[in-house]
């Protein structure tokens, strides 16, 4: 008690007037927590808890990282004292009978140590504070990066859509204007028949460029039904498909151009016909824009090493190495507002997928020979090509669909097949049509006002468990993931529908 009132006075003297002390070491934790010092003066030799002990509570209680000075006063001058003090915990020792200078001094060094370390703090505090704003305000721009990012990227999509689409829509107008416009054309059952075949490939082809949108580099799913496929007749149907912009818009820009088949005895291979026909059609169409005086180009198909290869040649103006490397990049075009650069991004994500290879060789003003080489088609693949089967009996199907268009089509193609059909336009007539009569299968469409494709199927579920219910969506999803099928839903088609693909979706829902 007469060493803690000595030092109140040698203190006081001092100038520190914010000053408090105990006599009991039990109290120290709580009273630490209470008072919250900036240096605490610990005496070595006391009852109930020695100095020792307090300074492993102290640690307790003192958070991590605080700097808290402990001057320890003791009466054992020993090595063996101060290093066991300051292995415990102490910040500095002084020795009894201490001099009032010399505890001055200490307590003004360990206070400066002690507002010194919490200025760190207070700076370490402000400094994270500000580097928490920058991350977010830098966030907040990246955001706005990828958001504009996006919109060009969407930008740049929607022009490679109309891109491609022109080309559909090109052989689908012509032709049909040559039939609509020229009689006897119409009435030469060869030719027309030929020229619908040109139209009719061409909007299958158009409709799988959105079923591709989603991603150029996607990896081929298990999902993906590839089919046995014949690359010349991919070729010898892209000539004619695209004939249009390399003969008759290029006879229009005073360009001569001509297309020649060069093909040789191939293995079939496994794959999408669509997409195939797509990559010919954007070859063709990249080297018609090469030849801005016109040339030749030429189809080529050959065998090596097992493998089934292609070459598109162009007698064009040829490519600079730098643009030889990076033209299969998404969006890089050397056509400035004319160009998308989807095309050859397209052709190198399709054949990607068909696990082929592409191979460019090109010299300034010598032209290009792009080179795809495809694996052949193994036994383990199953051959799709053989057309699809019709249901070998009679259906009484109820077709739903808020599109006119739609309805008809799907009308004609099951009445064609022999099948009996009602139609309805939203689920509200459907439902009153499916409980007026026995129906074999729904067919609806999934957009629809009211109630949706979905919920008209679990209401029939309701009525009648395990009805069919096939599912038409004209969406890329749809509000469906890939592959899913939802809850009373035998099956999901994607629009536009072809007839082969109703007549196999018929076998699978209501069996051959």
């Amino acid at each position: 008690m007469a060493n803690v009132s000595l030092l109140r006075n040698i203190l006081n003297r001092l100038g520190f007037s914010q000053i408090d002390s105990i006599t009991d070491p039990r109290e120290t934790c709580v009273r630490v927590e209470e008072f919250r010092p900036d240096l605490i003066i610990l005496d070595l030799n006391m009852p109930h808890l020695d100095g020792f002990a307090v300074m492993q509570l102290l640690k307790k209680v003192i958070p991590r990282g605080t700097f808290l000075p402990v001057l320890v006063l003791t009466a054992d001058a020993t090595g063996e004292a101060k290093r066991k003090a300051l292995a415990e915990g102490a910040t500095d020792l002084v020795t009894k009978p201490f001099n009032s200078s010399e505890v001055f001094m200490r307590i003004r060094n360990l206070l400066q140590t002690r507002f010194l370390h919490l200025q760190l703090q207070a700076h370490n505090q402000t400094l994270e504070i500000k580097v928490e704003e920058r991350t977010r305000e830098l966030r907040e721009m990246q955001q706005q990066v990828v958001a504009q990012e996006r919109l060009r990227a969407f930008g740049e999509m929607a022009g490679g859509i109309v891109h491609d689409f022109n080309n559909a829509l090109m052989s689908v107008i012509g032709y049909s204007e040559m039939l609509l416009n020229d009689d006897e054309m119409l009435r030469d059952f060869t030719t027309a028949r030929s020229f619908l075949q040109i139209m009719n490939t061409a909007g299958q082809d158009a409709s799988h460029v959105i079923g591709r949108l989603r991603d150029f580099y996607r990896p081929r799913e298990i999902t993906d039904v590839f089919a046995r496929v014949d690359l010349n007749e991919v070729l010898e149907q892209a000539v004619p498909l695209t004939q249009p912009k390399w003969k008759g818009l290029a006879l229009a820009d005073g360009r001569t151009i001509t297309v020649e088949l060069d093909l040789a005895r191939l293995p079939a291979i496994s794959g999408d016909a669509a997409e195939l026909r797509e990559v010919a059609t954007n070859l063709i169409f990249n080297a018609v824009d090469a030849m801005p005086l016109g040339g030749a180009i030429t189809l080529r198909t050959a065998t090596e090493a097992g493998q089934a290869v292609i070459e598109v040649t162009d007698t064009g103006s040829g490519m600079t190495e730098e643009v030889r490397s990076r033209c299969l990049e998404p969006f890089f075009s050397t056509k400035g507002e004319h160009g998308t650069g989807l095309g050859l991004s397209m052709v190198f994500g399709i054949i990607k997928r068909h696990e082929g290879t592409v191979e460019i060789d090109s010299e300034l003003g010598r032209g290009t020979t792009f080179r795809i080489r495809l694996p052949a088609q193994t036994r383990s693949h199953a051959d799709h090509s053989e057309e699809c089967q019709k249901l070998d009996r009679s259906l009484n199907v109820l077709v739903v669909d808020d599109e006119p268009v739609s309805r008809r089509v799907l009308e004609s193609y099951l009445t064609a097949d022999g099948h009996e059909v009602v139609t309805a336009e939203n689920a509200a007539e459907a439902m009153t049509s499916f409980a007026a009569a026995d129906f074999d299968l729904i067919i609806t469409d999934h957009a629809m006002p009211g109630l949706n494709g979905v919920q008209l199927a679990e209401a029939v579920r309701q009525l009648r468990a395990e009805h069919p219910v096939i599912l038409v969506t004209g969406f890329a999803a749809g509000g469906l993931g890939p592959g899913e099928c939802p809850a009373g839903v035998n099956l999901v088609m994607r629009k536009p529908v072809p007839h082969s693909e109703l007549r196999r979706a018929l076998i699978s829902v209501m069996g051959a």
